[in-house]
């Protein structure tokens, strides 16, 4: 038998597992960018002091019509941005592909992902509107719940029954969650109930908006770029198309709560903020999508569980936010079961792919 000369197989093995290193880091810096932008928002919506000194912050109050003027604002800038500077250079087919959308047998396929971005227009409301009313970390672990509705959702869509040890992972999560969530006497100036209902409810629609997404993915074959750009932009449809209805429609004006209210003085503080809202989000995409091409799908998403502590760590040292130890205990809990579901799962479909 020849000796093997391993010395051969060094360069690719240390290009594999750089790249992998430097997935994993990707993915890391993706989930601290995507965290940075719910302290961001949190800023924007209730007023606070950065470093424990400097009072910034509070433009708007955080209702529904507020939250809808913040996401417009956001995907003003995004959608331009994601078009014709960062989504070419990404994807350089990506208006062709958006072109052959339109044809009659692509009709499918375009109601499925402005149906996907119909729930995520819905789950960011509800998110600006519960981390307005509590505290950041709070309201992400809370937001948190989305992966248990999805596993419930592909069993009732697709059949695909949970096992027992998802089943028990998706009640360690509740557990979590539980534990996270103050008593309401603690929060002394926010809307305890309306804060965790808005968390939930942002968590229920985005499983929704995941469910879509994993259908074009995966039975259309769409790629991420120009389907994220149509996301985005039916959001910016729907939030445009609600503040015009509420605020400008004699009959719809009624409803207070959706209409939005700022300050002529704070227009360039609002805006400013709202850049750095956008650019910050259009990073945590980046770095995503560039650390799932390097390490896959399956470990991004268990790397990106890290969400709820990325985020309570940011805003304690931004805002100083303090949780209490069982909330801490609650957001360790939720962050290991996300991660814990996302391994099984990705383990349970390997095993599926190996015995096809």
């Amino acid at each position: 038998m020849s000796k093997v000369d391993y010395s051969k197989f060094c360069p690719l093995l240390q290009r594999q597992f750089s790249n992998q290193g430097k997935g994993v880091i990707l993915v890391l810096l993706a989930s601290v960018m995507l965290s940075l932008q719910n302290v961001v928002a949190r800023v924007i919506l209730s007023e606070q002091y950065l470093f424990g000194h400097f009072r910034v912050g509070g433009w708007i109050a955080p209702t529904l019509g507020n939250s809808l003027l913040v996401l417009v604002m956001r995907m003003l800038l995004m959608v331009p941005l994601l078009a014709f500077f960062v989504g070419p250079q990404l994807y350089p087919p990506l208006w062709l592909d958006l072109m052959q959308l339109i044809q009659v047998k692509q009709r499918g396929l375009l109601s499925r992902i402005i149906g996907s971005g119909l729930f995520l227009f819905v789950s960011q409301c509800f998110m600006y509107i519960a981390i307005g009313n509590i505290p950041a970390g709070i309201a992400i672990t809370v937001f948190f719940i989305y992966p248990t509705v999805i596993v419930l959702l592909s069993w009732f869509l697709f059949g695909e029954r949970p096992t027992c040890v998802l089943g028990l992972g998706m009640l360690i999560l509740y557990l979590g969650c539980f534990l996270s969530i103050p008593a309401p006497e603690s929060l002394k100036s926010a809307n305890f109930l309306l804060g965790v209902g808005t968390a939930m409810a942002a968590g229920i629609a985005f499983s929704l908006n995941v469910i879509l997404t994993q259908i074009c993915s995966q039975k259309f074959n769409f790629h991420p770029v120009p389907f994220s750009l149509i996301n985005i932009s039916t959001t910016l449809v729907l939030s445009g198309f609600s503040i015009v209805v509420f605020n400008y429609v004699p009959i719809f004006k009624l409803l207070q709560i959706a209409r939005f209210s700022v300050e002529p003085s704070v227009w360039l503080s609002l805006w400013s903020s709202v850049l750095v809202l956008a650019l910050v989000t259009v990073a945590g995409y980046l770095l995503n999508n560039y650390g799932i091409f390097l390490v896959g799908a399956s470990l991004s998403s268990i790397i990106g569980s890290t969400g709820p502590i990325f985020t309570s760590t940011l805003a304690w040292l931004f805002l100083g936010e303090s949780l209490g130890s069982h909330q801490i205990v609650g957001m360790l809990i939720v962050s290991l079961s996300v991660a814990a579901i996302s391994f099984h799962k990705n383990k349970v479909q390997a095993i599926k792919n190996n015995s096809t």
